[in-house]
């Protein structure tokens, strides 16, 4: 009879501990997939690099996200050996529950910054403003100044952590592809050595063009001239050597400037700028190894955005005087905007 007592009062704080246990782990299920209402708004929050459980328990306890260990404990214990909250910055959206915040922690998906680099700049203007993001890591390797045209303009996303370095080595890898993949599929008798002198020539047409829709056509005047043997006479490449030699800053070419001789002149000195002189887009560089088919060996913008072609230098100072008389009124012989864009109008070009 004793027995009997005592295995019924045994099986029955078994089952009370049971039931208490099923009670307890639904409570505790219920509480971490409850919406917290600690924040009323979303908030960021930073997992340190190699962070482990005790961390992270007391990163949400600081923003009072949590405050019971156990049921902390038990969501770590239910997602098991599996959860590795990974390093950056995280956007918590209010109302999200415990588990929620931890599987965000575990996805990875941290915030994504940008920084834009605008089609055109010089490298070292693209090394001040990478230099400059607060949010990028590490200093820059003194190797990437020398890569004048290698850097792809883009807007580029990237998390925390992420290196200066990482960076500007990734630019480079998206414009040596693009350039790869058009040189390519070229037409072969296009009068480019290498895919270096495409380059070049892509940042005479970055520097040059400003609506898209010219960019294939400014390209055929520079390959046209190639083909003739013809200076190139791009004024943004005596701009860039006088400011990079001399250190000027030049707003306005004269026609002083046109003179002045160094390795980028294309007035003073026959075929291509010893380096690009800017870094062109993605744009300027299909234009490029795809020029459009035509016969203009000459252009002169209209500072309007566009610029007038010629087949000739007949054609090309019939357009200068066009717009001396439309548009240029007010201006005096000696600005360059008689003398822009391959217009030197005082001689005809020779050919070799």
């Amino acid at each position: 009879m004793f027995l009997k007592k005592m295995l019924a009062r045994t099986v029955a704080l078994f089952f009370l501990i049971f039931v208490l246990s099923v009670a307890l782990l639904f409570f505790l299920n219920k509480e971490i997939h409850k919406p917290l209402e600690f924040f009323e708004e979303d908030i960021v929050l930073e997992v340190n690099k190699g962070a482990n459980s005790e961390q992270i328990f007391q990163l949400l306890k600081k923003y009072n996200i949590v405050h019971s260990r156990l049921k902390y404990n038990f969501l770590i214990f239910v997602k098991g050996s599996e959860y590795l909250p990974k390093y950056g910055q995280y956007l918590i959206p209010k109302n999200s529950s415990l588990n929620s915040i931890l599987d965000i922690f575990n996805s990875g998906k941290s915030i994504e910054y940008k920084i834009t680099i605008p089609e055109g700049l010089t490298t070292k203007k693209i090394i001040e403003i990478v230099s400059k993001n607060e949010i990028l890591k590490g200093s820059i390797n003194n190797e990437f100044a020398k890569n004048e045209g290698y850097f792809l303009p883009e807007t580029y996303f990237f998390s925390l952590g992420y290196s200066r370095n990482s960076l500007l080595e990734r630019m480079k890898k998206e414009l040596i592809d693009i350039i790869d993949f058009e040189w390519n599929k070229r037409d072969n008798s296009l009068p480019y050595k290498s895919k270096y002198e495409a380059l070049v020539i892509a940042s005479l047409i970055e520097s040059e063009a400003s609506l898209d829709q010219e960019r294939s056509l400014i390209a055929s005047v520079f390959v046209n001239r190639i083909r003739k043997n013809m200076r190139l006479q791009s004024d943004p490449t005596v701009k860039y050597g006088l400011e990079k030699l001399h250190k000027l800053k030049i707003k306005t070419i004269k026609k002083s400037h046109l003179k002045i001789d160094h390795p980028w002149n294309t007035y003073t000195r026959n075929g291509l700028p010893v380096t690009p002189i800017c870094n062109p887009g993605k744009s300027s560089i299909i234009a490029a190894l795809n020029p459009l088919n035509s016969d203009y060996l000459y252009f002169v913008a209209d500072k309007k955005g566009g610029h007038f072609f010629a087949k000739n230098l007949r054609e090309h100072n019939k357009n200068i005087n066009y717009l001396k008389r439309n548009t240029l009124s007010k201006l005096n012989d000696n600005s360059s905007i008689f003398f822009s864009d391959n217009d030197l109008p005082l001689s005809k070009p020779k050919d070799n």
